[in-house]
């Protein structure tokens, strides 16, 4: 069982569990990168409650501050997703 305020996962553990975590919990507790944040935490394809959509760019750079806007603005405007990122949860669950 992943105990995100107990242990520091990595990205990869992070996105292996997505869909069983809270994004507002990873969001708080983890040590996450930029793109990070932009393919998972603001992607509405994988927020699911109501506090999940409200995730907004301020409220990463305020728990995440070794994040530097100008690179988490970047990749808003640009819109890059990662190529190793899913879609959503129901392509996701039928892979897995």
């Amino acid at each position: 069982m992943i105990d995100l305020y107990k242990k520091q996962y990595d990205e990869k553990t992070l996105k292996d569990h997505l869909f069983s975590i809270s994004l507002i919990d990873i969001l708080k507790t983890q040590k996450i990168s930029s793109d990070f944040a932009f393919t998972y935490l603001l992607n509405k394809n994988f927020q699911i409650t109501k506090e999940e959509e409200l995730i907004t760019v301020n409220d990463i750079l305020f728990y995440q501050p070794h994040l530097k806007e100008s690179n988490l603005l970047d990749l808003v405007r640009i819109g890059i997703r990662r190529k190793d990122s899913f879609g959503d949860f129901q392509t996701f669950s039928e892979k897995n």
